[in-house]
């Protein structure tokens, strides 16, 4: 039997953890049947990842192929998880593993990004004709001291400057690295910004998300720059596709192990 080990970050918020078993569930639903599928998370909640495989083996699986539900590739993605995965081989040497990739940037997940933004009410530069003065974009990243998470939120950023009516995208992260969220803030509101559009890049809320929702509601009155917080990306099933095609990815590979 084949088992899909989802594995998300894991939060101290239930409601984070909640959302992140809602989100797999659309995924779930394309492989039911034929395969064993579970989840577990990286740090912060149960099942730990060592438990999940424990838990898919128990249940009879051969192969086993592991999902992480993240955003970006950072440490979790590069060391973390494949370090459990080391571990799980040496403990089960006739099971076959296959280690699925993070969402990455890719067009369906701009997509959604871009959703969040319009829904909070920022138009896409198509639709506008020409970019609105004062207007900016401030993605915040989770924040990673890996360089390549900090690199692809910039990306990121640069991709959604391209297509939507703002005349300014900056960055900054929650945690790990800089600029923080303060810095963030100080430079758009330096930079003159009357409205600013706050985008967490995050899949679910948690800590950070509350944090800085708190944290934008004390700039309120204080300064002359308009805050917009938008959603979190996870907050419907937008990415779906996304996930289930990392799925995919790593089921082709467990059969060509398996050949």
């Amino acid at each position: 039997m084949q088992a899909i080990l989802y594995v998300g970050h894991g939060s101290r918020v239930k409601e984070g953890n909640d959302q992140f078993r809602a989100f797999i569930k659309k995924a779930k639903s394309d492989f039911s049947g034929d395969y064993f599928q579970t989840e577990a998370f990286i740090e912060l909640s149960k099942p730990t990842i060592a438990e999940g495989i424990d838990w898919c083996v128990q249940n009879g699986a051969t192969a086993i192929a592991v999902i992480p539900v993240l955003l970006l590739t950072a440490n979790h993605a590069n060391m973390d998880i494949p370090q459990e995965i080391q571990a799980a081989k040496r403990k089960y040497p006739d099971i076959v593993f296959a280690y699925g990739k993070p969402f990455g940037i890719q067009a369906d997940v701009v997509d959604v990004a871009l959703k969040r933004l319009a829904d909070a009410g920022l138009p896409l530069l198509a639709e506008e004709g020409k970019r609105q003065e004062g207007t900016t974009v401030l993605v915040v990243g989770r924040g990673s001291s890996d360089g390549n998470q900090p690199s692809d939120v910039a990306k990121i950023a640069r991709l959604l400057y391209e297509k939507t009516a703002c005349d300014n995208v900056e960055t900054c992260f929650m945690a790990a690295t800089t600029p923080t969220v303060a810095q963030g803030l100080a430079k758009v509101e330096k930079l003159g910004a009357q409205r600013v559009y706050v985008l967490p890049y995050l899949l679910f809320t948690g800590i950070l998300m509350n944090e800085l929702a708190d944290t934008l509601a004390d700039r309120k009155g204080n300064t002359d720059t308009a805050y917009v917080l938008c959603e979190f990306l996870g907050s419907d099933d937008g990415l779906a596709p996304v996930l289930v095609g990392r799925v995919n990815e790593a089921l082709r590979e467990i059969k060509g192990g398996c050949g």
